[in-house]
């Protein structure tokens, strides 16, 4: 557990019962991320617990509210915890299976043994077909996949209280699950709200890619794309800011044209929100690897609360609402044809900035899923 904003919550190794604190969720993330710390202070209060950090904490600084723990550590404190909500990963991540049915029996059988009220919410991104979901780029039987939904749907309906969704596809997914829909859920779609940012002046003939460099995130299928884009407008730019193993290879492609191509390697978070309000197309065209497939993509979120018009494949959850809003969607079987002339029609005919801006809530759907789930 973390150090509670007020003095009552002590909660440190080797307490086995907290004092009471008025703090009633606890947030239990398997990967922290920047955004999660940006979240934190607009989310319904809650003890942070966590197993590991992300690539793009660097330069961040991590509150002391949130506390890093270990699968031992963390059983020791929910069985202990005063606490009445469990915000707790999605089921069907699946490496993160085992751990998770870990949590959430200890969770409520603990609150069955001391008569304390324990309820269990999660919010839903995976968009995955089950069969991929189990395994990869390996066939799986049917019988298997439906075994596996059955005994999935089976948890899912006897220990969750309470599920949102952040997308249509995600929701269709888990829909499709037996005894899922006994369980009390609603759709939230994970878009942002407006960044604010009024002053700055977008380059009109700009591109952004911020990710990682895998090849699951259609860096490669990029970097062919661009070269023709470069053919079909002569004053089209683009950067790519982000990591990852494939970095070496771009250094080398932007190095190559460099007036027409930048790339900035990993940036803080701040740094990387400049420059995208300078931007006027984001581009996003993962595809699918395995087990992985894009939930939602937070570059896309990013981009859309800064009026950019998104180009991006079928993989993404947020693909129907993208879709419907005039943004230009390939399908990522398609992707080497398709791609290019999607990112020449983003330049020559962008969406409105004020548009796309009047598109998104006045309120993220991510902070208004956390609202509904953490209600008691």
């Amino acid at each position: 557990m973390v150090a509670s904003i007020r003095q009552d919550a002590r909660l440190t190794i080797g307490v086995c019962v907290p004092a009471v604190t008025a703090i009633e969720s606890i947030r239990l993330i398997p990967e922290l991320r920047s955004v999660h710390i940006t979240r934190y202070y607009e989310t319904t209060p809650a003890h942070m617990l966590y197993f590991t950090e992300k690539y793009d904490l660097v330069g961040v600084d991590v509150p002391k509210q949130f506390r890093k723990v270990n699968l031992t550590l963390a059983l020791r404190l929910l069985r202990g915890s005063r606490a009445t909500v469990l915000e707790m990963p999605e089921p069907l991540w699946v490496r993160f299976l085992p751990t998770g049915v870990a949590i959430a029996l200890t969770w409520k059988l603990s609150g069955l043994i001391t008569g304390r009220k324990r309820i269990l919410v999660t919010y839903a991104m995976e968009n995955n077909e089950l069969g991929h979901l189990i395994g990869g780029n390996r066939r799986v039987p049917p019988i298997f996949v439906r075994a596996f939904g059955l005994g999935l749907g089976l948890y899912i309906r006897l220990l969750l209280d309470k599920i949102a969704f952040a997308t249509e596809g995600s929701q269709n997914l888990y829909m499709s699950i037996p005894f899922v829909r006994s369980v009390e859920h609603r759709l939230f779609e994970e878009l942002p709200s407006d960044a604010g940012d009024k002053q700055t002046v977008p380059d009109p003939d700009a591109c952004v890619f911020v990710g990682v460099l895998e090849e699951r995130k259609g860096v490669a299928q990029l970097l062919t794309a661009w070269e023709e884009v470069e053919r079909l407008n002569p004053t089209a730019t683009l950067t790519i800011i982000g990591p990852g193993p494939l970095a070496d290879r771009v250094t080398s492609w932007a190095s190559q044209n460099p007036s027409r191509r930048k790339y900035l390697g990993q940036l803080p978070r701040a740094h990387v929100q400049r420059r995208l309000a300078t931007a006027v197309t984001l581009i996003a065209p993962s595809i699918p690897d395995g087990r992985w497939r894009e939930q939602v993509g937070l570059p896309i979120k990013e981009g859309l609360s800064h009026g950019l018009t998104v180009v991006t494949t079928d993989q993404t959850g947020l693909a129907s609402w993208l879709r419907q809003h005039g943004h230009q969607v390939v399908a990522a079987s398609n992707i080497t044809a398709e791609l290019p002339a999607a990112i020449k029609l983003a330049l020559e005919h962008p969406l409105a900035r004020a548009s796309v801006i009047g598109s998104l809530p006045h309120i993220e759907g991510r902070y208004q899923s956390d609202a509904w789930i953490h209600e008691r």
